[in-house]
Parts: structure tokens; sequence; C-alpha cells
């Protein structure tokens, strides 16, 4: 039985409503999106939808987000590398099924990855070609929390 399927079980199937209101944040989840794009941009484009979609599921909230910048070029600016968002989620099954669904429909690129914890495991989903790779081992780190 895969990671994912033990999670299913222990949270319930995400394809299924809630029974219930959720409750208190429970897992985080950082999206690391390969896209260069600064912070406006990225609350229009991502930050604001995601939160939209999350908040009506009951499923959580995003709570931050930045921009990692890369190395200096030869005239002193640094290219964004990439963006990120915080996610706080109640329901973990069931907001990574939603971030899957809706990233891609957002314009994610190819490399976008979600990071989250199962217990001591550092898992990531990884989107590539139309397609997410699930619970493949994470030794990036979030670039403000170290987890």
């Amino acid at each position: 039985m895969s990671l994912f399927q033990k999670l299913k079980s222990m949270f319930g199937d995400p394809a299924k409503e809630a029974q219930e209101p959720a409750g208190e944040p429970t897992s985080f989840i950082y999206v690391k999106i390969p896209d260069g794009i600064g912070p406006i941009d990225r609350g229009d484009k991502y930050e604001d939808p995601l939160e939209e979609k999350l908040s009506a599921a009951s499923l959580g909230h995003v709570t931050g987000g930045g921009s990692q910048l890369g190395d200096p070029r030869p005239d002193g600016s640094r290219p964004i590398e990439f963006c990120g968002l915080d996610i706080d989620a109640t329901d973990l099954v069931r907001a990574l099924a939603l971030l899957r669904a809706e990233l891609p429909s957002l314009g994610a690129p190819d490399g976008t990855e979600l990071h989250y914890t199962v217990g001591d495991t550092r898992l990531q989903d990884v989107y590539s070609r139309g397609q997410w790779t699930l619970e493949q081992p994470r030794t990036f780190l979030h670039p403000g929390f170290g987890t």
C-alpha cells in the first residue's frame, strides 16, 4: 500500500466531500513553482485563486508566498528562479488533491512541486508533461522555515 493510500485510509478519500467542517490547520504544504514572476503577479495568478478554492472547500489557507532570487547577472540584477506559496491545510489529502487539480489550470509550469511531510517523511509531488508524480522523496527545504 502506497503512502498516499495509507493517508486516504487515515484521513478519507479526497474525492468525497467532508461530512463535518474542517478543524484547525494540521499540515503545512509548500508549493514551489518555477515561474519567474514577482509578488503582485504571483498573487493574481496563484495565491488569490488558490486561497479562494481552499477556503471555499474548508481545506485551509494560503498563508504566505515568496520569490527565490537567482545568482547575480553581470549587470547586478538577480532573476527570480522560482516562486513559492505557504499553505496551512486542514486536510492534507484533500488539499493536495485540490492543488494538483487547480495548479495546472492556473498555468503552473512543468517542474511545479508540492512539498509536504507525513510523520517524519519529507515528500513531494512533481508536475511534468500534464501529470503528477506522487510521493517522491524530498531533500529540498523551505527557503525560510527549513522544513
